[in-house]
Order: C-alpha cells, then structure tokens, then sequence
C-alpha cells in the first residue's frame, strides 16, 4: 500500500491531534532550552523529551497500522506531515494546548504502546512508570 498523502493526514483526526501533541512538546522543549539551567531542572526537560518520545512512537505505530506503512516510511512521514503543520498552524495556537494534556500519554494509550515486559531494560524499568506531574 503506498504511503498516504499530507492531505490525507490532515483529514484523519487522529494523527492530527497526535502531531499537534508532538508539535506542542517540542515548542516547550526549545523553550526549556533557551532557559538558564537553574530554571530549567534537566528532569523537567527530560519528561517532556521521554513525552515527545512516547507520542513519536504512538503515531508512528497509528500510521504503520492504518495506513500499512513501514516503520522506514511512518517516521519521515510523520515529520513531513508536522513540518507542514508548524508551517500552517500559527505557533500561538500551538501554546494555547495545555501541558498537562499532553505531557502524559492517557493511561489506555500507555498500557498499549508499552513493550512486553521482557523487551524493557531492567535500567529502563523506571522510565515506564508514569512520572508525577510537575507544578
């Protein structure tokens, strides 16, 4: 099956919301960064790096899976498809999506993007777990 089209994406609910979450995360990370280190704790730009991961790897999966596309396909096309949003999509619209909605995936959507437990590294065993939120 080829690989859809970015209009097509941009009709399917799903992947949008999931790239505007990425898109979202990534604005706070580069936010993060330009901070001094004193007000940006590492841990706090880890979260929200561990975030972007989380939800890369839930899109790229909702992409294989629906559009039949491999992994190879589904990772360039998923950023071609928020390039183009960052390119439509005023930034300030971007900001007004809170943190909190997207700094952790719901816990149905956690439970099915997780690896068997034999997959997960015994160092990574604490990165599975949810993080507690941060004020």
């Amino acid at each position: 099956m080829a690989a859809p089209r970015l209009r097509q994406l941009r009709r399917d609910k799903t992947i949008f919301s999931l790239s505007l979450n990425i898109i979202r995360l990534h604005l706070e990370e580069q936010e993060l960064l330009r901070q001094p280190q004193a007000e940006a704790p590492e841990a706090v730009l880890l979260l929200v790096q561990q975030s972007i991961d989380h939800w890369v790897g839930l899109a790229t999966g909702y992409l294989m899976r629906k559009h039949r596309c491999p992994a190879g396909e589904a990772l360039p096309l998923l950023g071609e498809f928020q390039a183009d949003l960052k390119a439509s999509i005023p930034a300030a619209e971007v900001w007004q999506i809170p943190l909190g909605t997207v700094l952790f995936l719901p816990p149905e959507l956690l439970a099915s993007h997780q690896p068997a437990a034999a997959e997960v590294p015994e160092a990574a065993s604490d990165l599975a777990a949810p993080a507690p939120p941060v004020a």
